[in-house]
C-alpha cells in the first residue's frame, strides 16, 4: 500500500511552500496562473487526492449536504433530488444521498452516517415507516447537534425544523371540485401511500370537498404494495359504479389507466383519471393524463436555499419557517 500524496510532496518537488501549493489548489489570487498550472499539473500527474476532512476541521465546513429520501422510483422524489442537485452544483457544494426505502432502519442508518461530522446539513423527506408508526427519537438528535435540517413533502409536526410542503389538502380539493364540475357523480381515490402525511392530506382533502358537494358515498381504495394493484382495482371495478377515479401519485395514475380500460371502460367517456406529479411519462400514456403538478424543481430549489442560508448564517436564531408551495391542475385528455 503505497503512501497517500501530500501537499508537502507536491511543495518539494517543485520547490516552492506548501503554503503555495494549497493556495493554488484554492485558485487564490494570490497565486501566478503559471504557478497554479504547475501545481495542478503535478497533482494531477501523482493522484493527489485533497483530504476533505481536513480541509473541514480548518474551515469548520465540508462543503457537502446530506439528502434523505424514502425512494427514487418515484418521478417526484427524482426531480427533487435533481433539482437540489444542480443547485447544489451552482453553489459548490457536494450531495451525499442516502435511501430510506420506506424503512425506519435504513433512515436511522443515514442519519447516523451523516450526523457523523460528513455534512453542513440534512434535507429529509420521512419514510412511510417513520410516519406510520410516529417514531421520530432518531431525528431529534439534530437539534441536539445543532445540524441546520429541512423537510420537504412528508414532514412532521413533532421535529422543530423548516419545512417545506405542497397544499396536498387543497389539491385534492381542487381536483374533486373539477372532477364534479365536469358531470362527475361518483369519484373514487385511490391510494398507494395512505400511511403519509401526504397520502392523509389528500384523502381528507378528497372527503371534504365530497362532504361540501352533498355526496354521500366517499370510494376509497387503499392499496398496500404495487403487486396487489391489479387484483384490487379489477375487483373494486366490478363491485362499484365510478366515473371518475383521483390517485394519490403519479404510478397509481399510470397503472390505473391501463386497468380501466383492459375492465372494458373508456376513458374519459366512462372514467375520469387524475394523478399527482408531472413528468415526462404523463403527457405520452393514453390517453394522456390529466394531473397535479407539485412543482417538484421549485421545491427542491427551495429545500436547498432554506438549508444553504441556514449553513451559511449559523449564529443568527431565526424561526422555522414553513413553505408551502402552490399545485397546478394540468388538464389533458383523460377528463373530460
Amino acid at each position: 500500500m503505497h503512501n497517500q500524496v501530500t501537499l508537502k510532496d507536491i511543495a518539494n518537488i517543485l520547490n516552492v511552500s506548501v503554503s503555495t501549493v494549497s493556495k493554488a489548489m484554492n485558485d487564490s489570487f494570490e497565486i501566478s496562473e503559471k504557478t497554479k498550472n504547475n501545481v495542478l499539473k503535478i497533482a494531477k500527474s501523482l493522484n493527489y487526492i485533497p483530504n476533505d476532512s481536513a480541509r473541514s476541521l480548518k474551515s469548520n465546513t465540508t462543503k457537502r449536504i446530506g439528502v434523505i429520501l424514502p425512494n427514487i422510483e418515484s418521478d417526484f422524489f427524482a426531480k427533487v433530488i435533481r433539482a437540489i442537485e444542480n443547485e447544489a452544483a451552482r453553489k459548490n457544494y457536494k450531495v451525499i444521498i442516502c435511501l430510506s426505502n420506506d424503512t425506519i432502519k435504513k433512515e436511522v442508518e443515514g442519519v447516523s452516517i451523516l450526523l457523523n461530522g460528513s455534512v453542513d446539513g440534512i434535507i429529509i423527506s420521512l419514510s412511510q415507516e417513520t410516519q406510520d408508526s410516529e417514531q421520530y427519537t432518531h431525528l431529534e438528535s439534530f437539534n441536539e447537534n445543532k445540524l441546520p435540517v429541512v423537510m420537504f413533502d412528508r414532514v412532521c409536526d413533532e421535529i422543530n425544523c423548516d419545512k417545506i410542503t405542497i397544499d396536498d389538502f387543497e389539491a385534492t380539493c381542487e381536483a374533486t371540485k373539477y372532477l364534479n364540475k365536469t358531470g362527475c357523480k361518483n369519484i373514487a381515490f385511490l391510494s398507494t401511500i395512505y400511511q403519509t402525511s401526504v397520502g392523509k392530506l389528500r384523502k381528507e382533502g378528497y372527503l371534504k370537498t365530497l362532504e361540501e358537494l352533498e355526496i354521500k358515498e366517499n370510494l376509497i381504495i387503499e392499496i398496500p404494495s404495487y403487486n396487489k394493484f391489479d387484483s384490487i382495482l379489477k375487483s373494486f371495478l366490478k363491485k362499484n359504479k365510478i366515473d371518475a377515479l383521483i390517485t394519490a401519485d403519479q404510478l397509481s395514475a399510470i397503472c390505473s389507466l391501463k386497468i380501466i380500460q383492459d375492465s372494458g371502460f373508456s376513458i374519459p367517456k366512462d372514467i375520469s383519471v387524475i394523478g399527482f406529479t408531472d413528468g415526462l411519462i404523463p403527457s405520452y400514456t393514453i390517453p394522456s393524463l390529466s394531473i397535479i403538478s407539485q412543482n417538484e424543481e421549485q421545491m427542491g430549489k427551495q429545500a436547498f436555499t432554506t438549508l444553504i442560508d441556514r449553513i451559511e448564517n449559523k449564529n443568527k436564531v431565526k424561526v422555522s419557517t414553513n413553505k408551502v408551495l402552490k399545485t397546478d391542475l394540468i388538464k389533458r385528455q383523460s377528463t373530460r
